[in-house]
């Protein structure tokens, strides 16, 4: 038990501060955080739109038509070619990290702990296994949500995801099986 803890502890320490490092500094994510000048001029014209906080898909159909299969077909047309946006609009910034580090943290010590006893359950455990489950459970991450995302929305970041789904799993792989030793 006292290495489980250990290795949910070294392993919460690894994916906290590959994400740090991934968003922070150098920032591999900077691709899908560009700054535009015409940042203040869009935020305002969504506030005095009124517009509810939430995440939306510009230029797309009413879902309204959805049920009248020509109408929808219409009104697709419409927007084939045409420019489109995910927007992702909340009305308050903050910049308090306090809480979300907390909840980060608690999070890969929680990815981590259930890693190493899936590590666990493997009948022949090698350095070559534990690296190899590792970095699986990496690549089923990146594939899930990152990937599926990039087919559809194409986030120019997604090589940085994929760094993401890769590096820190490498290095928790050895750890693990360093550790199960």
């Amino acid at each position: 038990m006292k290495k489980h803890l250990l290795f949910t502890l070294i392993g919460a320490v690894v994916l906290f501060f590959w994400l740090f490092m991934s968003f922070a500094m150098p920032n591999f994510h900077k691709a899908s955080q560009s700054y535009t000048p015409l940042q203040d001029s869009l935020l305002m014209a969504m506030e005095k739109s009124g517009l509810p906080e939430g995440m939306y898909v510009l230029g797309q159909p009413d879902p309204a038509f959805m049920n009248d299969e020509a109408k929808c077909a219409e009104e697709m047309k419409k927007f084939e070619g045409k420019p489109w946006a995910v927007l992702n609009y909340q009305m308050n910034n903050s910049y308090a990290m306090g809480m979300n580090m907390v909840r980060g943290f608690f999070t890969c010590a929680i990815i981590s702990w259930l890693l190493f006893w899936l590590m666990g359950q493997m009948k022949e455990r090698s350095l070559k296994n534990d690296i190899l489950l590792s970095l699986a459970i990496g690549f089923i991450s990146f594939c899930f949500v990152p990937y599926t995302n990039f087919i559809w929305f194409k986030n120019p970041d997604i090589l940085a995801h994929l760094l993401d789904g890769i590096g820190p799993w490498l290095i928790l792989g050895w750890v693990g099986n360093k550790l199960s030793a």
